[in-house]
């Protein structure tokens, strides 16, 4: 990747991320900060999420708990679903804009 790709990727990741935190739901503000200061989930979701949006798949909370994690991501998942339905959601918001 150049310089002008990483850049806009890194823009895009935090744009992201802020808007992750901002319609976080109180109850799970703790595990999405856990999740967001993992940089390769992070970037495992954004791939997942623009692939999808690529080929209009449906983002399904299913597809999300099975992408290939760090086990400590696995297991915050597995132990909070409302988040991996609160990423789910936004998401689809995201590939809704």
């Amino acid at each position: 990747m150049g310089l002008l790709q990483n850049l806009a990727a890194i823009a895009i990741r935090n744009k992201v991320m802020s808007n992750l935190r901002a319609n976080c739901p109180e109850a799970v503000k703790h595990e999405l900060e856990t999740l967001l200061a993992n940089k390769e989930a992070v970037g495992i979701i954004q791939q997942f999420v623009t692939d999808a949006m690529k080929t209009g798949g449906k983002i399904q909370a299913e597809a999300v708990t099975t992408l290939p994690f760090p086990a400590d991501i696995q297991q915050l998942l597995a132990d909070t679903p409302k988040l991996v339905t609160y990423l789910v959601l936004a998401a689809r918001m995201a590939g809704k804009k």
